[in-house]
């Protein structure tokens, strides 16, 4: 059963169009919400007057923060973003007021008709410009949110003494999640007079807890679902409609809608994280690295949300898996005015990993080494010291990869000359690069997952877990994992899942699942099949925990567990006269551990690699004053069908990893992370030249691209 393609759980449904999504939901006698925003990046709040709204056709309520009865803050760390606004907006999206009404478009017409006085302050889009003595004070301890300093050795000395050291500096955009299924759900009084919210989201404890905290009421007063949605990718992990969902439930006791708009979305949901990157890295006349600098500038926008652990994460795999004699690794993640940045497929890694990948390029370049060799000849083995100061524990398997990589069509026969432009008018070049990503939230972060299973009276198998699935498949490969210590298929597993009322099995974020909730899920199977084949008889139940064994912490969420490791080779076709760039053939060679989906886990890279290459070339938020201008998706630059290759190979080579019984491997980031990287290298092969702002357009391509080729 491990290791072998299964249909998805919710295929049929979703291919036959009668699976309902938390967008998709209804109840009789609905309430329908729309919710004023600040519109404005940095203001203090002087009045707000509802009165003409509250008197408006189909109006129940408008609250404000006077409404809350409880805590009028949220936040996964930190409670400092406000459920409605009180003193003070940061940025556009803030939320001022909530209105409650018949029908959506009489609530978006009495939104209309709130007046509120402000006095504008100073704003900052820059994060540098955050870190200015004289810089206008935006979060409660001022603009610096988290730093990292991490590393080992005497870096200045061992730089100093590098024969060759390549620097780069460089910045990276804002991506949008774009998930197909906007932030959406309902709330309701359910039968035990629970406020039940069913929406999109990803951990219902932690949305539980918080809502709970808003309302003043106890946790089990809430419950809270997470069924299917229609994707996440980090975007849902933080509470977006279920407060306002919550207090509208509790102001007019009828069930609550609340789907946010396409613009909406786009224009006030978390991003990924905006980067400013300066990395320094030396080697020696035979090309052994020497030393390892890299200063990181993080935008987390407004409000903490995740940004401290995507900067420890970003620390922790900047200088890649390769092996240095001293590094020095810092970071500081700022607060601006520019709207939040979360959790993005990737964490924080797809925006370093640019800036060692270049440099091994271009160090194998002055040494004259092929630059696969070069990395070879630098990746760390278990035992040696990474770059962010900790001991790797477990086996490197990337010169496993480089072995079978360099048999496939793209290594095999790799650029020799300079690239000529073709009868098409286009140059071609091939790139690549090497990747590793740590899975699950890191030391002192990871809490392990619960899981249960059960025998019911009928016979009938029950797999009992909060995970929740938005998308990627993992509750087929926890039907799987159960299925063979059961001796069952894996359609003899029933789902009961993805609520405050299951077993808790924490987030479906960080590439965990599978790794640490499969776990779970075996050990539960193997007890449960112990008392089957005891002879017990009637219904049975098990529930087991696993979490991963720390052998250390640098800081708080790093170092991880174990890591996945793949090479990503990329063809790519430069239009000499449009300046655009064609990916035409990708391929990926990944070691995912134990598969226990193979189709499942080529779904995941082919899907991340769409998105790694919307990073490379095309995906970016643009904004004045805080106000996003590309809101739509004909304006914000996603690929299609026409952009992703359909010459896209994905080779898996399975090395169980030593950090759990499975020895599966978290998979889901591997796909993206490189992506921009190996077209960065792709490029600079065509044109001889580094970029410093990602993403890459033609705009910025066309200059080079006319002075490389007169």
């Amino acid at each position: 059963m491990i290791g072998q393609s299964i249909q998805k759980w919710d295929a049929l449904d979703k291919a036959s169009g009668t699976f309902r999504y938390p967008s998709d939901l209804y109840r009789d006698q609905m309430v329908h919400l729309a919710v004023l925003r600040a519109g404005r990046a940095h203001a203090r709040i002087l009045a707000i007057n509802t009165l003409t709204a509250r008197q408006a056709p189909g109006v129940l309520r408008v609250l404000t923060h006077a409404d809350v009865p409880g805590l009028n803050s949220f936040g996964l760390i930190a409670p400092d973003q406000p459920v409605l606004c009180h003193d003070r907006v940061r940025f556009c999206g803030d939320a001022v007021a909530l209105v409650i009404a018949e029908s959506e478009r009489e609530a978006q017409a009495a939104c209309q008709l709130i007046r509120v006085e402000y006095e504008d302050l100073p704003a900052i889009m820059d994060a540098r410009l955050a870190l200015e003595p004289d810089a206008p004070r935006i979060g409660p301890d001022g603009n610096l949110c988290h730093e990292v300093d991490l590393g080992f050795g005497d870096v200045e000395a061992v730089m100093a003494a590098s024969d060759h050291v390549v620097r780069l500096t460089y910045s990276t955009g804002r991506q949008e999640h774009a998930f197909l299924e906007p932030e959406a759900g309902i709330a309701y009084r359910d039968d035990r007079q629970r406020i039940a919210i069913i929406c999109g989201g990803q951990n219902p404890f932690a949305d539980q807890k918080q809502i709970a905290a808003i309302l003043g009421v106890p946790l089990e007063e809430i419950h809270v679902s997470h069924p299917p949605m229609g994707g996440a990718f980090g975007g849902k992990e933080d509470l977006n409609v279920q407060a306002h969902l919550a207090l509208a439930v509790q102001a007019t006791g009828r069930p609550a809608r609340y789907v946010y708009g396409r613009e909406e979305s786009i224009a006030y949901s978390v991003k990924r994280h905006r980067f400013e990157v300066d990395v320094e890295v030396g080697c020696d006349t035979q090309g052994r690295l020497t030393g390892f600098r890299a200063n990181l500038l993080a935008d987390t926008g407004a409000y903490m949300t995740l940004g401290p652990p995507v900067l420890v994460l970003a620390a922790e795999h900047a200088s890649g898996p390769y092996r240095f004699q001293a590094s020095r690794i810092r970071g500081r993640v700022v607060h601006t005015n520019t709207g939040n940045a979360s959790a993005f497929r990737g964490f924080g890694n797809p925006q370093v990993i640019l800036g060692i990948e270049q440099a091994m390029d271009e160090l194998a370049a002055k040494c004259g080494i092929d630059p696969i060799d070069f990395r070879v000849r630098n990746l760390l083995s278990g035992g040696d010291r990474a770059g962010a100061g900790h001991i790797v524990r477990n086996d490197v398997t990337l010169s496993r990869l480089v072995a079978a990589a360099r048999k496939g069509p793209l290594l095999s026969s790799p650029d020799r000359t300079l690239p000529q432009i073709a009868a098409d008018g286009k140059c071609r070049a091939t790139g690549f690069a090497f990747v590793w990503q740590g899975f699950g939230l890191g030391a002192g972060a990871e809490p392990g997952s619960s899981a249960t299973l059960r025998r019911d009276e009928n016979g009938q198998f029950w797999l009992d877990c909060s995970s929740a699935d938005l998308g990627e498949g993992n509750l087929s490969a926890f039907q799987q994992i159960a299925a063979s210590r059961l001796g069952c298929t894996a359609q003899d597993i029933h789902l009961d899942i993805g609520t405050t009322d299951n077993t808790n099995s924490w987030s479906t974020n960080a590439s965990r699942s599978v790794v640490v909730t499969g776990n779970a899920v075996a050990r539960a199977a193997e007890q449960l099949a112990i008392r089957i084949a005891a002879g017990e008889n009637g219904a049975l139940q098990e529930t087991a925990h696993f979490a991963p064994a720390f052998p250390e912490k640098l800081v708080l969420g790093a170092p991880h567990v174990g890591y996945s490791y793949g090479i990503q080779v990329v063809r790519l076709a430069l239009d000499t006269v449009t300046a655009n760039v064609t990916v035409e053939q990708v391929e990926t060679w990944l070691d995912a551990g134990t598969v226990i989906n193979p189709d499942g886990v080529t779904g995941q890279i082919e899907g991340g690699l769409a998105q790694g290459l919307g990073f490379a070339l095309s995906e970016d938020l643009v904004q004045r004053d805080g106000h996003v201008l590309n809101n739509r998706f004909s304006s914000y630059i996603l690929p299609t069908i026409r952009d992703v290759p359909t010459d896209v190979r994905v080779h898996l080579l399975n090395h169980p990893d030593a950090s759990n019984p499975l020895g599966a491997r978290g998979i889901a980031e591997v796909g993206l992370t490189p992506a921009a990287a190996a077209v960065a290298n792709a490029l600079a092969r065509l044109l001889g030249h580094r970029f410093t702002q990602f993403p890459i357009r033609p705009e910025a391509i066309l200059p080079v691209m006319e002075e490389a080729l007169s």
